[in-house]
Formats: structure tokens, C-alpha cells, sequence
């Protein structure tokens, strides 16, 4: 209901705009109009009637100052804006302009090149785009740089036969239905052939060397493809992240002296003309305007610290983190505003993982020992343990529409006290930033965890289904099961194979023999979540690494790497984003650094 104060709307046809045509009879017959016989007869010659000006159309509503009623000004605003609109090119709906931001009055700083993120794809746009002759600066929102490069474990995906590789690769997004570029695809490729040269081209006196195979094996063409990592140097105790960004680091700021700007958050994007011309950084709290001549590359990581970005693009609850907490997403808004096209964003690398009192992030699951297994909230098993660490996710997610419910998250892991003593259930882990920030030591024989409740005991299975809050008589039913199969020699349920086969994918993260009946007590169980170390959507990229519009066509001056639009979808397999961050933050580098200067 409009207020009593409210101006009342006229409409455009109301009776006292326009008034109700009279019918010409009734004027005929009052004598108000002479009759049509009357006016032929009278009409001029046809010669004389076109040498007469053409009368000029009356308006609607007189536009003039003499209109002072209420409801004449509001008609007279209203045409005023109609007549003004169509001047201007047609009737534009306000919802479809778009409008076009004003440069800044000044700018505080700028560079050819300005990168926001500091991570592996980050420093290689730099390490190109400053040997190509530009300006760089580079802007890191948190105090450090390094991102989930400096966090991960290190590898590098590197193809040993170009054609092979293409083959390999082009199958898993099949396997997915992920969205595929080819050519994005063949440039990947190509480019992550030179990729063991240029890391050894970052610091002196480095060795590479093979840790590990992909991970989906049984994908024909799998073995043209390897995992490189830089090696430790002997007396070190540095881990795989740190070794590689640590040679990044040096290679951009001791040798190319690149500035890098930390505490700066990149805001928003600016552009003029559907041309990006800088962007808007907090630094220290201060908003300031940086300029860049030639072009910005956005390489800010994912979204995964981003709740709402998850609920909204994702399936799954409870989701944890493995990974780096400035992956908030800054990067996905700046290029949707810019009117970027956005691709993979329901895509993840989520193994299942523990969540540890008191840690920011959660760590991952790795049992080397082999009696154990995963249950639900049923008390049942519900998949072949052996998933591969990065795609445990699509495992888990699975939404109950009977019960609504997650029936799968949190799942458990039920172990007995031979695996327990075997050594701790993240056996191997590397790569996290619990472990690698956070610097959290997990107990040789789990011990530290039970007593932090992070692991439950029992003497039975009985009790432990109590403590784990299942119904006792299903997991019972499911550990006599799981030990008659194993025993008998199969698991028939979910094909947990008996023996490692195949090369190893990851060093020293893989035990020889898989599965093994459950033994003696006590027994444990833990709960395991969705743990993400990265996301892989955001805004689509080209083979030059142009940032796309929705029609496929890039937006001036704008480009990414890494995992910010990843190209990998659903189907990331570990060392795939630390081979893309570098592959492509090298080639977005250099074309960017061969824009002409504006």
C-alpha cells in the first residue's frame, strides 16, 4: 500500500491524458464538423495543397512551462526521459547496461604487468613476463607468499611423449564429462614438456627427480606422463612446497629483483570500455589505484576458505581444508565483474581428512596399515577404501533424499590396535598447511590423537558403535563380513584389491598389501570429512591465458593461471596444479608483457 504522501502514478493512456476519440457522426451532426460532402467540395486544388507546409505533429502532453498541474509534471519527467532515452541510441534496459567505471582521478602506482597472488603460477607470470623486457609488480594478501604451492607437496606433472600425453589426458575428462578445451589442453602440454628445464633455470645447483606416476592408471596412455619434484638437499629437512617455492622466490625477487607488495588485496578490477586498466589494492587497510599498462593476471587461487561460494557450487557439508586460508574466492569476484565466463566450479581436490583441535586447517587420511575400513553412518561400508586421495569427494557426497541427510559425512574409519601401533593414520603425508604452517606433529603410535578424542577407543565393536553413535548390530554384521571376504580372498563387495599394482604413484604414501582382516582389540574409529586442498573453477582461460567473456571471446588486458579456472574440472589427479600454475603463469607472462602499453 503507498503511503498517503506518495504522488499518485498516471498512466501513459489514462482518460485525463488523452480523451476518448468522439465518433465524427455526432460532431457531423452537432455542427461541429462539416460534413465530408461539404469538405470536398471546399478542399483547395491538389497543387495548391502541396505547396503548403507540413503541419508539424502536436505533442501528447505539452512540454512547456505552462504545465504546472501534479499530474502534467509527472507525464512531463516521464517523456523527457523517453524522448532523451531514444536520442541516445534506443530504449536500453537498465538491468542489461553496463556500465563503465570512471578512471581514477590519480593513480597511486603502476607497472606493465600487474600479478595479484604470490604463489607457483604468480611467480612464474613474473619470472616470463619480466625476461620478456616488462615492468612487474606483484601484490600477496597475506603476510608471506607462497600460497598452496608452498604447501603442497611439491610435484610437477612433466608428459614424456607429447601425442601420448594428449591421448591420457583428453580420456580423463571423458571419464568426468568435465568441460575440455583442446586446445588449452595441447598447449598445457606442450608448454609442461619444457617444464623440468625451467625449474632448473631458477636457482643454482638443483636436482629433479621422478616420485611418482599418475593416478589414474587404468586409463590407457597413462604412462607418458611423470611426477618431478626438486630434491632435498642432504643435511636439509626442507619439504617438497617449500623446496619449490623457496627456487621461485629466489628466481623472482634475488635475480630479477621483482617488488612484491605484501598485505595487499586485490579489490576490483579496473575497466574502461570493457578494457581492464588496473585494479583496486588494500594495502594495510589503504585503498589505492594501480595502473597497469599492459595488462593484470590474476593467479589468487581458489575459493575453498569461501563457505558460501562451497554451498553454492558444490555438493557435500562440513567441508575442512588442507590447503592455504588465502583462498577466499578474491580472484573468481574480480573476473566476474569484469564479465568473465566461469567454468569447473563444482569441481574439487577433497581427500578425506581429520580435524585436530585447535588447527585452522584439517589433515588427511593415509593408512598404511592394512586392517581397516571406511563405514558410514549406518555402520556400513559404502566404497572401495583405495579411492584416489583427490577425488574422495565424490565418494562421500552423496545426498539421502529419503532421510535427508549426508549419510557419509562424517564417515569413519575403524581400524584395530595392529594397525594403530603400525605407525600414524596420516602415514606419509607431506603437504598441508597444518603439517607445513602450522607445524603439527602427529604421534608415531596415535596416541597424542586418542587422547585428544580426535581417535575413540573400545574394547569391543560393540562399544565402539556406541561411541561412534551407529547402530552397533550393522557394524558388527559389517566387520564379520569384510573379515570373512578378506579371508576367503576377495573383497566382493567393493573390489579393494589385495596387492599394490602398478606403479607407485606417490612415493612412500603407498602400502605394498591393502587389505587385511580386522584383528584383536581395542578398536578405534575416527571421524573423516571432506578435507579440500584446492578448488578448480573460476573464470575460463584460453590457450594464451586471456581471461574468456560467456560468448568466448577475451577481455582486454585480463589473464590467469593456476588453480584460479583451473582446467582440470573433476578429474585432478594430484601434481596437476603445481604443473598448471607453472605452465600457464608462464605463458599468460609472456603475452601479457607483449601488450602495447595504453
Amino acid at each position: 500500500v503507498e503511503p498517503a504522501s506518495a504522488p499518485k502514478a498516471v498512466p501513459m493512456y489514462a482518460p485525463e491524458v488523452l480523451q476518448k476519440k468522439e465518433p465524427r457522426a455526432a460532431k457531423e451532426e452537432r455542427g461541429d464538423r462539416p460534413a465530408r460532402e461539404d469538405r470536398r467540395e471546399n478542399r483547395a486544388p491538389r497543387a495548391e495543397r502541396a505547396e503548403r507546409p507540413t503541419p508539424q505533429p502536436k505533442p501528447i502532453v505539452d512540454l512547456g512551462e505552462e504545465c504546472h498541474d501534479e499530474k502534467s509534471e509527472q507525464i512531463r519527467a516521464f517523456l523527457k526521459g523517453l524522448l532523451a532515452t531514444a536520442a541516445a541510441g534506443g530504449v536500453v534496459s537498465q538491468a542489461s547496461a553496463k556500465p563503465q567505471a570512471d578512471l581514477p582521478a590519480k593513480w597511486d602506482r603502476e607497472a606493465d604487468v600487474v600479478i595479484l597472488g604470490y604463489g607457483g603460477a604468480g611467480a612464474s607470470a613474473a619470472i616470463t613476463a619480466k625476461d620478456a623486457g616488462a615492468d612487474v609488480v606483484i601484490f600477496e594478501k597475506t603476510a608471506q607468499g607462497g600460497g598452496n604451492t608452498a604447501v603442497s607437496s611439491g610435484g610437477m606433472m612433466i608428459p614424456n611423449n607429447r601425442e601420448r600425453a594428449i591421448t591420457y589426458l583428453a580420456k580423463t575428462y571423458d571419464f568426468a564429462n568435465s568441460q575440455k578445451d583442446q586446445e588449452l589442453l595441447e598447449a598445457f602440454v606442450d608448454e609442461a614438456m619444457k617444464s623440468k628445464d625451467f625449474l632448473l633455470s631458477l636457482a643454482p645447483d638443483q636436482k629433479v627427480y621422478i616420485y611418482g606416476h599418475v593416478g589414474f592408471q587404468n586409463i590407457p596412455e597413462s604412462d607418458a606422463i611423470d611426477k618431478w619434484r626438486f630434491r632435498t638437499p642432504k643435511g636439509q629437512k626442507t619439504r617438497g612446497g617449500d623446496m619449490l617455492f623457496n627456487n621461485y622466490r629466489y628466481a623472482v625477487e634475488t635475480v630479477r629483483k621483482v617488488p612484491v607488495v605484501y598485505n595487499a588485496r586485490g579489490l576490483q578490477l579496473i575497466t574502461q570500455n570493457d578494457e581492464v586498466l588496473g585494479v583496486w589494492v588494500e594495502i594495510d587497510g589503504k585503498k589505492q589505484a594501480v595502473k597497469a599498462r599492459r595488462g593484470v593476471v590474476l593467479a589468487t587461487g581458489g575459493y575453498e576458505f569461501d563457505d558460501n561460494m562451497l554451498s553454492n557450487h558444490t555438493m557435500g557439508q562440513k567441508f575442512h581444508r588442507l590447503g592455504h586460508p588465502g583462498n577466499t574466492g578474491d580472484g573468481v569476484r574480480m573476473a566476474q565483474a569484469a564479465g568473465a565466463d566461469l567454468w569447473h566450479m563444482n569441481a574439487l581436490s577433497c581427500p578425506l581428512g581429520l580435524v585436530v583441535p585447535g588447527l585452522k586447517t584439517a589433515l588427511q587420511i593415509n593408512m598404511l596399515a592394512p586392517s581397516y575400513i571406511y563405514v558410514d553412518q549406518d555402520g556400513k561400508r559404502f566404497a572401495n577404501e583405495k579411492m584416489d586421495n583427490h577425488t574422495c569427494i565424490y565418494g562421500v557426497n552423496v545426498l539421502d533424499p529419503i532421510k535427508h541427510r549426508y549419510p557419509r559425512i562424517p564417515c569413519f574409519v575403524v581400524f584395530d590396535e595392529a594397525a594403530r601401533v603400525r605407525g600414524p593414520i596420516i602415514g606419509g603425508a607431506t603437504f598441508g598447511y597444518a603439517l607445513n604452517r602450522e607445524n603439527y606433529k602427529w604421534s608415531k603410535d596415535n596416541s597424542a590423537e586418542i587422547e585428544k578424542g580426535v581417535i575413540v577407543s573400545a574394547p569391543t565393536i560393540e562399544e565402539l558403535a556406541k561411541k561412534i553413535n551407529v547402530p552397533a548390530e550393522n557394524l558388527v554384521e559389517t566387520v564379520n563380513r569384510w573379515n570373512s571376504q578378506i579371508n576367503a580372498g576377495a573383497d566382493k563387495d567393493f573390489g579393494r584389491p589385495l596387492e599394490k599394482k602398478g606403479k607407485v604413484a606417490f612415493e612412500g604414501r603407498e602400502a605394498p598389501v591393502i587389505p587385511r582382516p580386522i584383528g584383536d582389540g581395542p578398536y578405534y574409529a575416527a571421524e573423516l570429512y571432506p578435507t579440500i586442498l584446492n578448488t578448480q573453477g573460476g573464470p575460463r582461460r584460453n590457450k594464451l591465458g586471456q581471461v574468456l567473456d560467456p560468448f568466448g571471446k577475451p577481455i582486454a588486458r585480463l589473464y590467469s593461471a593456476g588453480e584460479l579456472g583451473s582446467m582440470w574440472g573433476h578429474i585432478y589427479q594430484g601434481a596437476t596444479n603445481n604443473s598448471e600454475a607453472c605452465v600457464f603463469g608462464r605463458i599468460a607472462g609472456r603475452t601479457v608483457a607483449n601488450e602495447t602499453p595504453w
